[in-house]
């Protein structure tokens, strides 16, 4: 067979790509990952206490972080501040809740972000959602990366994580559909399972990254769908549940504090890393089998969404189909559970200056209050910029030109992740960012 001249073509620019260095900031970031420092004030606001308190804990609890002195200040890393929150939550003088973990015999609870469309913000609403009920909540979060070219997995690998290796394992090899060849589903064990999960720097969120084998996920369940047997549709669903079972939370807070009361780091370190209270899936910007198991595995599915006429025409598509999908689900499942959380369309890119975009915002608002949000993440040259580095704003570390305009957008990415939390957990206490953010553009 003759390839002809695209076959050269393939050839040169493997060469060429070969010669480029294309990852000198990427491995610059996976080396400097998560070296954002929080001060006593931030820490205070993170953990929704003031800083009163936060100094006279320090003073009572041996274990409360030493953190680092910059002069008078003192900073505490996202791993310091998760144990600061287990010392506080932990204390059964406390007054409410500061660590919300699930509670052992609850469900780990999935929440999917899709788009039909590239260029959303959907891997950084995922990113940042991931960290933020992370940092102001505690929880526990796995992200499950599905897009093969692994954009989510950029905000929380590091240098220790082989990202792009072809030996690291991706969801294909979770969902048991790794092998393109295989007509049946490999079904790992629950231990085998909790083996793939990759650790992060980030205090109790572990990864599956994203990587090429994915689509070979989508080759092999392509097979398994002749195989009447095979429900394709659900085998992430499947996996997530046999998961579940194996590594339950087992851990209750009290636990974490030794027969005398002091705080225990080994016992809240085994804790940390025993389970997750919620796993954040990034999808592809697709509709494959691979993403439909996303979807079918979700409790909570946030639709990440510019307000461009032509880019709300995919958003049509994209309902559309799933629609269409889940009507054919339902033949063969009639009492198959899909969705039983809130789901929402978050509008992201929004240019406030433009009319355009904000009576978009507001008609949509109008025809489905329940289904768009009243939060949007605006256009930012602050977010462009961490973006570059491969950071979340809740990591990035601007200059002091770009101070203003961070502090701005990370006021903004509060204010969206309150209101899906409000949503997603209703149960948990408000942190009134949504609320300032609705008061300040609806009134």
């Amino acid at each position: 067979m003759a390839y002809g001249q695209f076959e050269q073509f393939i050839r040169n620019m493997s060469r060429v790509m070969g010669g480029v260095n294309t990852k000198l900031q990427r491995d610059l970031t996976l080396r400097t990952r998560v070296a954002r420092r929080f001060s006593m004030v931030e820490t205070a606001q993170l953990l929704a206490v003031d800083t009163t308190y936060l100094t006279r804990i320090s003073a009572e609890e041996p274990a409360f972080p030493a953190g680092e002195r910059a002069g008078r200040e003192r900073t505490f890393s996202p791993s310091e501040v998760m144990q600061i929150r287990a010392i506080i939550g932990s204390n059964p003088a406390a007054k409410r809740p500061y660590l919300h973990w699930r509670r052992p015999g609850q469900p780990v609870k999935v929440v999917t972000f899709g788009a039909q469309k590239g260029g959303t913000g959907k891997s950084l609403s995922a990113a940042h959602f991931a960290q933020y009920v992370n940092l102001h909540y505690g929880l526990r979060v796995g992200v499950i990366d599905a897009d093969p070219q692994a954009t989510v997995s950029l905000y929380f690998a590091d240098e220790k994580l082989p990202l792009f290796d072809p030996a690291t394992p991706t969801l294909a090899d979770f969902m048991g559909v790794d092998d393109p060849g295989s007509v049946k589903l490999s079904e790992p064990s629950g231990k085998d399972l909790n083996g793939i999960w990759q650790p992060t720097p980030w205090p109790g969120i572990r990864l599956i990254p994203g990587g090429a084998n994915i689509q070979n996920g989508d080759i092999s369940l392509f097979f398994m769908s002749q195989q009447a047997s095979v429900p394709v549709y659900r085998v992430l669903k499947d996996a997530i549940r046999t998961w579940d079972l194996a590594n339950p939370p087992m851990t209750r807070l009290e636990n974490i504090r030794g027969d005398t009361g002091e705080f225990d780091p080994v016992r809240y370190e085994q804790a940390l890393t025993e389970t997750v209270d919620v796993i954040v899936i990034d999808q592809q910007p697709s509709l494959t089998l691979m993403q439909l198991n996303g979807l079918v595995a979700a409790d909570s599915v946030v639709i990440p969404q510019t307000m461009k006429g032509f880019d709300l025409a995919t958003l049509a598509t994209y309902v559309s189909n799933i629609g269409e999908y889940l009507e054919f689900i339902m033949g063969f499942e009639a009492d198959l559970e899909i969705g039983g959380g809130e789901h929402m369309v978050l509008p992201t890119i929004v240019q406030e200056q433009n009319d355009q975009d904000t009576d978009q915002i507001l008609d949509l608002y109008r025809k489905a209050p329940r289904e768009v949000m009243q939060v949007w993440y605006s256009r930012s040259d602050a977010i462009a910029n961490a973006a570059e580095e491969y950071k979340s704003i809740y990591e990035y570390l601007p200059p002091k030109t770009r101070r203003a305009s961070a502090k701005a957008f990370m006021a903004n990415a509060n204010a969206v992740n309150d209101a899906l939390v409000q949503r997603i957990w209703p149960e948990l206490p408000p942190r009134d960012y949504a609320r300032k953010f609705i008061e300040e553009r609806w009134s």
